[in-house]
């Protein structure tokens, strides 16, 4: 059976791969007795569940939770760094569906209060006593097999794909996003179907399907898929968060959110993570999902539906399984909603995303339509003229300057020229220009981003609150695009790149003054002097004391 490990920075902690029935659990606990005693007193594959790694402290295995995937979390609540009631918050905040089962010998009850605000699984008292250990492990697991087949239970799909919202429902929120409906109407029939949108403001996201990697995979499962994958958005966007959530035509997942601007700049983001994530964890499913930009008025839901679905044809540039907004991408400013040709969306998502190819053969087939017309030469310049119209939309769309693209006199040019073959060469020349400018306009602006955020960092690493979100309000961007292009252009994630900058500061400071470890500590944005300590061992390969003696031993006061 093949074995991995895993480095918690402590020590190392092997761990089994078991198969998919069996559930994953993380130990948390200080003391390292009642760790060990709990680990080997247990017959964890017995009781359905693999123990995918113990920690000393709740910060480390926080840190890990992305890698270990845990289902259940066992958790002492008195421990240095980060306590269990805090690891708690965090996770809730996170991993909205992993179980948290506090242990602790504390009996106060305002401890089991709190853990109850924090929707905490159980309270467990120390000492733990192994057979009811063991028989709270197996009632657990019949809990946790019985979520998992709600999930998966292709036959229980069927119901619910029976009892779904009828076809009245998502029409009209198809008309939502797609036309302009007048405002009473609107309200009227989202008071007919008890659905809301209250505002100020509104953003859509659309989740689209990348592929299907289920096995096996049967005839029927992809259309109950996409219906399980509808669930899951519908639960989380709709169900517990209050927005509206439908299916278009063409198979995509949209959500509708209203509210404040500052509270839709990141709750869209999360509640698109967060869906991604579950379609992958329980569905097997890869999805990406666009989001459009704030608006506030009913009656802009059609611009950041569109803005969603162009957000979405930055996968081909992107890759898949991502969250796409397309402020990250867009620089220009919106136009009002307009009505395109299959053929301009076709040209305009080539131009977009970087595709020289499609766009030249995209022209070519375009012209080539218009030759075998025979239409009247009238006609044929009206329709050039308004595919110049296009161009001109997407170059205010994306922020770059017409005289650089077009020159001047964009229309005198385009009627100077002879043979429909001339004008096609032309047409081409300002798509590839275009294409080129944007490659540069976004590089330009996301080295830019990045060198404010890293400036911004510089600034702020002493603090001990300084987060991921912060420098991203910062900059205007969204956590995964950032989180993305910063690894990118520093070679770190942003944990690592801080972490770096303050040991770096800190072990200056070791080497050239007096300050004791403790104010050393603050000084780089560490409040807890302990923790950095640890944090300083694991990454230099010494104590600060240590690290001092060896640097500055030949200093006197």
């Amino acid at each position: 059976m093949e074995s991995t490990v895993y480095n918690t920075g402590k020590r190392m902690i092997s761990f089994r791969n078991e198969g998919v029935d069996m559930h994953r659990m993380v130990l948390i606990d200080d003391e390292d007795e009642v760790r060990q005693g709990i680990k080997q007193k247990t017959n964890w594959e017995a009781c359905g569940f693999q123990l995918v790694g113990d920690f000393d402290n709740g910060r480390d295995a926080f840190e890990a939770m992305d890698e270990l995937q845990a289902d259940v979390v066992i958790t002492d609540i008195c421990m240095p760094f980060m306590d269990g009631l805090e690891l708690t918050k965090h996770i809730a905040a996170k991993y909205r569906d992993v179980k948290v089962i506090i242990v602790t010998g504390y009996e106060d009850f305002e401890y089991a209060k709190q853990a109850i605000k924090l929707k905490v699984k159980d309270y467990l008292l120390k000492p733990i006593n192994s057979a009811e250990f063991t028989e709270f492990l197996h009632k657990l697991r019949i809990e946790l097999d019985e979520e998992r087949k709600q999930k998966e239970d292709i036959s229980l799909l069927k119901i619910q794909f029976q009892e779904s919202l009828p076809l009245l429902r998502e029409r009209f929120l198809e008309r939502i996003v797609t036309s302009c409906m007048k405002q009473d109407e609107v309200e009227r029939k989202l008071q007919r179907f008890k659905l809301s949108l209250d505002g100020p403001c509104y953003r859509v996201l659309i989740g689209d399907i990348d592929e299907f990697n289920r096995v096996p995979f049967q005839e029927g499962d992809e259309e109950l898929l996409r219906f399980a994958a509808y669930n899951i958005m519908h639960e989380i966007i709709e169900q517990e968060h209050g927005g509206i959530v439908f299916r278009t035509r063409d198979d995509k997942f949209v959500g509708l959110m209203s509210g404040a601007a500052e509270e839709l700049e990141w709750i869209c983001q999360t509640l698109a993570e967060q869906s991604k994530h579950n379609m992958e964890k329980y569905l097997k499913l890869s999805v990406t999902f666009g989001i459009g930009r704030i608006y506030d008025a009913l009656r802009h839901i059609p611009k950041t539906f569109q803005e969603a679905l162009s957000a979405l044809d930055y996968r081909f540039l992107l890759g898949t399984h991502k969250v796409i907004s397309i402020q990250d991408l867009e620089y220009g400013r919106s136009l009002e909603t307009l009505s395109y040709s299959h053929f301009e969306k076709k040209l305009i998502a080539a131009i977009k995303i970087g595709d020289k190819t499609s766009a030249a053969q995209g022209l070519q087939d375009w012209i080539d339509e218009l030759k075998m017309s025979s239409c009247s030469m009238e006609s044929c310049y009206g329709k050039l003229h308004k595919l110049l119209v296009v161009l001109m939309n997407v170059i205010v769309e994306t922020g770059l300057e017409e005289t650089r693209v077009l020159g001047d006199h964009s229309f005198m040019q385009m009627t100077a020229r002879k043979t429909l073959d001339d004008v096609k060469g032309w047409l081409e020349d300002i798509c590839i220009t275009m294409i080129d400018l944007l490659t540069v306009k976004r590089t330009t602006v996301s080295q830019s981003q990045m060198e404010a955020a890293i400036l911004y960092i510089h600034e702020n690493y002493t603090d001990d609150q300084l987060s991921l979100q912060q420098v991203c309000n910062h900059i205007y961007m969204s956590m995964s695009y950032f989180s993305a292009s910063f690894k990118t252009h520093t070679g770190e994630t942003f944990i690592e790149y801080v972490t770096r900058v303050r040991l770096h500061t800190a072990k200056d400071l070791l080497a050239s003054s007096f300050l004791k470890t403790y104010e050393i500590a603050d000084k780089v944005g560490y409040s807890d002097p302990q923790y950095f300590s640890v944090i300083f061992k694991r990454h230099v390969g010494m104590t600060p004391k240590a690290y001092r003696t060896a640097q500055k031993g030949h200093l006197t006061p």
